[in-house]
C-alpha cells in the first residue's frame, strides 16, 4: 500500500472516530480520554525499545499500552497510533522505536502506514491546524520556529507536525525536507535564549493571538510572553520566574541573559491542573491564558493524576 492510499483511507477513519466520540477539531484534541470513550483500556509503563503496544479484541483487548518513558507529545502521537489501528479493525500489532529511525516509513506494512496516518488525522485535522495557525498569530508556518510553536498548541511532535503539513498543502515536498533537519532541541533553544531546559521541558510563545485560549503544558515547560508592554502579573502556585534544576546543565554565572523576568516564567509540579495566568499593560489586565497541566501517565489511566 502507498503512503497515499494509507492517508486516504486514514483521513476518512479519523474524521469518523471525531465524529462518533464527538472530539471538537478545532482544537487540542484528548486522544486518551477518546480511547476510553471507544473501550480501548490504556496502560502506561516504561518500554524500553517499544513505543505502544495494540491489543485486539480476538487476543484479550482491545487495549493499548502507551511507554511512558516518552515525553507527552510522543505518548499521545502513540496513543493515537494504537488508536488508529483499532479504528481501522486491524490486529494485535507491536510498535517498535526503530520504526522511526532511519528513513521513516520505508518499508512498513499496510496496517502501520495507516495507523500511523491516522495519528496525524486524528491529532492535526485541518481545523486544528488552522487554529494553532491562529494563536501563534500565523497565517501560515514559515519557518521551523513556527512548526514547533504550532506543534505545542497541537499536542503532537514536531517532525510528525511538519510531515502533515505536506498533506495539508501549508508547505511542499522541498519545505519539508529542510525543515526535517532540524531538531527540537536546537529550535527549543533558540526560543528560550539559550537558558538550559530539561529533555522533555518545552517552550511555549505567548502572544495576543492566544488570549484566553487553552494550553497544555507539563513540569519544567518554559512560558515566554510576547506582547510588548506587559508583564505577567500574581503568578498563581506552581509558576515561577526561576528555571528548575537542570541538574548542572550550566553554572549561574555563565548562563545566558534572559527575556526580561517578568514575562518568562517556569512550570513546576505543584501546578494545578487546570490554572489561569494573566499579563498586565499598565496595571490592565491585558491577556489571560488557561493552563492545563498534563498527568502522570503510570499505570491504568483510570487512576493518572
Amino acid at each position: 500500500m502507498s503512503w497515499n492510499s494509507a492517508h486516504g483511507a486514514a483521513m476518512i477513519a479519523a474524521a469518523q472516530a471525531h465524529e462518533a466520540f464527538g472530539c471538537p477539531v478545532s482544537g487540542y484534541i484528548d486522544v486518551f480520554g477518546t480511547l476510553r470513550q471507544a473501550g480501548v483500556e490504556v496502560m502506561g509503563q516504561e518500554l524500553g525499545g517499544l513505543l505502544g503496544l495494540y491489543v485486539a479484541a480476538a487476543d484479550g483487548g482491545p487495549a493499548a499500552l502507551v511507554n511512558t518513558g516518552l515525553e507527552e507529545v510522543s505518548m499521545r502521537h502513540t496513543a493515537a497510533h494504537e488508536l488508529g489501528h483499532h479504528r481501522l479493525g486491524h490486529g494485535t500489532s507491536v510498535d517498535h522505536q526503530e520504526q522511526s529511525s532511519g528513513r521513516w516509513g520505508e518499508g512498513w506494512p499496510q496496517h502501520e502506514k495507516e495507523a500511523e496516518a491516522f495519528a496525524s488525522w486524528f491529532l492535526m485535522p485541518r481545523p486544528a491546524a488552522r487554529t494553532a495557525l491562529a494563536r501563534c498569530g500565523l497565517t501560515r508556518p514559515e519557518s521551523p520556529l513556527d512548526v514547533y510553536r504550532m506543534a505545542r498548541w497541537l499536542g503532537t511532535p514536531y517532525a510528525t507536525t511538519v510531515r502533515h503539513l505536506v498533506r495539508l498543502k501549508m508547505i511542499d515536498r522541498s519545505t519539508e525536507a529542510v525543515w526535517l533537519k532540524h531538531s527540537p532541541g536546537s529550535i527549543k533553544t533558540e526560543l528560550a535564549h539559550g537558558l538550559p531546559l530539561g529533555p522533555r521541558a518545552h517552550v511555549h510563545v505567548l502572544t495576543a493571538a492566544a488570549h484566553d485560549a487553552t494550553l497544555h503544558v507539563a513540569a519544567g515547560d518554559c512560558l515566554l510572553l510576547d506582547i510588548p508592554g506587559t508583564r505577567y502579573e500574581g503568578l498563581p502556585a506552581g509558576l515561577s520566574p526561576a528555571p528548575p534544576d537542570t541538574a548542572g546543565q550550566m553554572p549561574l554565572a555563565v548562563l545566558p541573559a534572559p527575556p526580561e523576568q517578568d514575562r518568562t516564567v517556569w512550570v513546576s509540579e505543584d501546578l494545578a491542573t487546570d490554572t489561569t495566568v494573566t499579563a498586565t499593560a499598565d496595571s490592565t489586565e491585558t491577556f489571560r491564558v488557561r493552563l492545563r497541566r498534563t498527568p502522570r501517565r503510570k499505570g491504568s489511566d483510570e487512576f493518572w493524576t
